[in-house]
């Protein structure tokens, strides 16, 4: 059992995580990459799937007004619609970084694949959307990086005990709606970061898939990708990187649109590209001081996020 925890306010948990990123950064940024490539694949546009997460979030936000938690397998376990008092395309642009007119050509869209109806005045979320949104493989890296950060807090004396990753999945599973409404959060807030940064999210998908395979690169050992603590010798190690191929493949993006995601990293210094083609994460000047700043706030969010799922555990 998690100990004190609530007694502790979250930016002391931040603080923890900040000096400890190194052993919390794989498992933290595989989630991430996962995310946004298993995002881009359901509708070949990461906005789309963001804008169908944010209307069922609505549906969680609703379980958490009435203090009602649904656990995972009898949320998804009947066929449902979701009735929508109305779509505020203005929320939606405001809230997930999308511009207006981008926003509603984009619910239209959502309209024609079915995954949105209008009967009469009333708006529905097809039951299809939740299968699509059904978050197996996120469900599975979350509570591995929950559990990662369980130990750290162990080590440096802030709980009693860890959770292994059964056990934190189980409570996640419990506490399914109450849990991904905060999830949720996290996710729109981060991505809305990098779009504001990068201008548009495959650019981002594109840059994690290189980041995650840095991470496991021999030559990052003790760097954590703690960008705060990087070095200009740092930057520059000469390592193996990731291909053209490899990352259209992963992110399930196609090849020529990967090359242009490439070249705006390459030309805003956030990666290079060695003899082989190989790309590799190498960033400088202002690439490095604006990736600093998001990732501290980053950081701020997913303290947010661990603070209210182990306060639920604890309780």
């Amino acid at each position: 059992m998690i100990i004190d925890i609530c007694d502790f306010n979250k930016k002391y948990i931040q603080k923890i995580i900040e000096e400890n990123f190194e052993k919390i950064a794989p498992t933290y940024y595989r989630l991430l990459s996962e995310w946004m490539n298993s995002s881009y694949e359901v509708f070949n546009d990461i906005d789309k799937y963001r804008i169908v997460l944010y209307l069922i979030n609505k549906d969680f936000d609703h379980y958490i007004q009435i203090k009602k938690i649904e656990n995972y397998d009898n949320f998804f376990m009947f066929d449902k619609s979701l009735e929508l008092d109305r779509i505020n395309i203005i929320e939606i642009s405001k809230n997930l970084n999308i511009p207006k007119e981008s926003a509603r050509r984009k619910i239209l869209d959502l309209e024609k694949l079915g995954v949105l109806q209008k009967i009469g005045k009333k708006i529905y979320i097809d039951r299809s959307a939740y299968k699509l949104v059904r978050p197996r493989n996120t469900l599975k890296n979350l509570s591995v990086l929950l559990s990662n950060i369980s130990e750290v807090f162990k080590k440096v004396e802030f709980t009693n005990k860890s959770l292994n990753v059964d056990e934190v999945s189980e409570h996640l599973k419990n506490n399914f709606t109450y849990c991904w409404y905060y999830f949720y959060i996290f996710i729109f807030t981060l991505t809305s970061r990098w779009k504001r940064q990068l201008g548009d999210l495959e650019i981002y998908s594109v840059g994690m898939v290189i980041t995650c395979h840095s991470i496991v690169n021999k030559s990052y050992e003790g760097i954590g990708l703690n960008f705060s603590e990087w070095k200009k010798d740092i930057l520059n190690i000469n390592e193996s990187g990731v291909n053209t191929m490899s990352i259209s493949e992963i992110t399930h993006i196609p090849r020529p649109t990967v090359v242009r995601k490439l070249n705006y990293l390459l030309k805003n210094k956030y990666i290079s590209v060695n003899k082989k083609k190989q790309f590799t994460i190498n960033m400088k000047d202002k690439a490095l001081v604006d990736t600093i700043k998001i990732q501290e706030q980053n950081i701020s969010s997913l303290s947010d996020l661990v603070l209210k799922i182990f306060q639920k555990i604890k309780n």
